[in-house]
């Protein structure tokens, strides 16, 4: 089976979740024996391969989705559907608006188109499936809800390289791009008077100077900007185990990778009451509003004074791993393949 792999141009500007997303996926598909072919935009690849897998619902993909269609090859989207900070209803207005009204909101009308040419879309949880049902009126049975998986790794690293390198130990972390949907300066904020140290990992991009700026002159001299670290080096798995709570405050996620490590690495996890989280650990997190630096605060000081969570780094674990992931995506394949081949056998 040769799958050729979609997403949007600007891709590898910025390492974030999705790309590490694919990579995962894609080596767990070639363990299987699938042939993994990325997209290559100076090629038309379609004829080469069995079938498509696009990852986001960006537009730029609508016009691979329909030639594919048109040559008989089937469509999985992931979609990563990020509009947790929206609320449905108006999406789904915006949605119907679109297909009526010429040139309004066509991005999210090339995403309908997309997401009901599909012969499965991913949902990455239940919040995302549900999303998807509401704002694009999917039938709940083209969606298949896959989460990410996850590395065990991240339980057994070595604190002490952080805490070496860094001269910090027990302090509150957050991982994710420097960007005003990560909301860096709201937790900012919220810790600029406390005792504890924070520590933030993350891409500092030049677009987002005037946001870093801004982020930069609220912080205290307890906060310390690593930058960005890769996803498989040591000091990134060294942070997460060095760390006693880690803080999400984003205003939107799908299904943050970062949150799911902390877990695995046994520290106690806040998160944005807009970031899903799987049911397994909703009991173990606690959960806060975004836009109240005194609310998170709060919240923070209470963490600060508990231990670090066994429970929920047991729990975590017991999460699917990437093998097990691909396992249920070539599942995915393999029925799309087979219902586009009976479909082309009754004609």
């Amino acid at each position: 089976m040769k799958v050729l792999f979609l997403t949007y141009p600007r891709i590898g500007l910025n390492r974030g979740g999705l790309q590490i997303q694919i990579e995962e996926t894609a080596k767990g598909l070639v363990q299987r024996g699938v042939e993994v072919i990325f997209y290559d935009p100076w090629r038309n690849q379609i004829p080469d391969v069995d079938i498509c897998h696009v990852f986001s619902i960006d537009g730029s993909a609508i016009s691979h989705v329909q030639r594919s269609l048109a040559t008989g090859k089937p469509v999985i989207v992931s979609s990563v559907l990020n509009l947790f900070h929206l609320h449905p209803l108006l999406m789904r207005m915006k949605v119907l608006s679109s297909a009526f009204i010429p040139g309004m909101y066509s991005d999210l009308k090339r995403a309908n188109l997309m997401l009901h040419a599909a012969s499965r879309v991913i949902a990455l949880n239940e919040n995302e499936r549900n999303l998807l049902s509401t704002v694009f009126s999917l039938p709940s049975e083209r969606i298949a809800t896959i989460p990410n998986g996850l590395k065990a790794s991240f339980a057994t690293a070595d604190p002490l390289l952080f805490e070496e390198k860094y001269g910090v130990k027990d302090f509150v972390l957050n991982v994710a791009s420097i960007e005003e949907r990560k909301n860096q300066l709201t937790l900012i904020c919220a810790m600029k008077r406390m005792p504890y140290p924070l520590v933030i990992i993350g891409n500092i991009r030049s677009e987002q100077e005037e946001y870093i700026s801004r982020c930069r002159a609220q912080a205290n001299k307890q906060v310390i900007f690593t930058g960005s670290l890769a996803h498989d080096d040591p000091i990134l798995a060294s942070a997460y185990r060095a760390a006693k709570l880690f803080v999400l405050p984003s205003f939107s996620e799908v299904m943050p990778l970062s949150l799911y490590e902390a877990s695995i690495a046994g520290c106690r996890v806040i998160a944005s009451k807009n970031v899903p989280v799987a049911s397994p650990l909703q009991h173990l997190i606690s959960v806060f509003d975004p836009h109240s630096p005194e609310g998170l605060a709060s919240l923070i000081t209470t963490e600060m004074e508990k231990p670090r969570s066994e429970e929920l780094q047991s729990v975590a674990l017991e999460m699917p791993s990437w093998q097990q992931v691909c396992e249920q995506i070539h599942d995915c394949y393999e029925s799309a393949l087979s219902g586009m081949n009976s479909r082309e056998g009754h004609k």
